[in-house]
């Protein structure tokens, strides 16, 4: 993992799991809807913003949760990832316009329980119906009144991304 000093990189949109139950009582009162999006989010391409723009149109307040390192790790895909600790990558996405709140967590179903959000935005390569992880957040969701919806951006992976720059450069 390629380390940045935390430090440099502080946001007041990055929240811990308290503070962010404050911003969405806040916002609930309002009325406002809320949306969540979950992911690594290493190496943010334009994929990733076009998602979260896109993902910004079904609620009022956007949540971004980012899997911490140890849930990254512990996937295994790629020797190297995630690229940036969670924190650098949870500053990185806390400062696109599309999003108002971003929250490191554990890579859990736990955070669906603390934010409850109304919808749970995905891209559309997670709408297989067979996915039990899908599945699970589905019924969850559904024991609130919330629902997953999809985007409809091109999809690009930061796996791709690296092979090509491999191969390439």
């Amino acid at each position: 993992m390629y380390k940045l000093s935390k430090e440099n990189y502080a946001s007041d949109n990055i929240l811990s799991e308290e503070g962010l139950v404050k911003k969405i009582e806040e916002s609930r009162k309002e009325g406002k809807i809320i949306g969540l999006c979950t992911g690594s989010f290493d190496l943010l391409h334009p994929g990733h913003i076009t998602h979260l723009c896109s993902a910004k149109t079904f609620c009022d307040v956007l949540i971004v949760a980012i899997a911490d390192d140890n849930f990254n790790m512990k996937k295994g895909r790629i020797k190297g990832r995630p690229i940036y600790s969670d924190y650098i990558r949870a500053y990185m996405i806390s400062n696109l316009k599309s999003v108002d709140y971003v929250v490191i967590h554990d890579g859990s179903i736990e955070i669906f329980k603390i934010i409850k959000p109304e919808v749970h935005i995905k891209g559309p390569d997670y709408s297989d119906k067979n996915n039990p992880r899908i599945i699970t957040q589905k019924h969850l969701l559904a024991s609130w009144g919330g629902k997953i919806v999809y985007t409809q951006d091109e999809k690009l992976s930061t796996t791709d991304i690296l092979e090509y720059i491999k191969r390439n450069i």
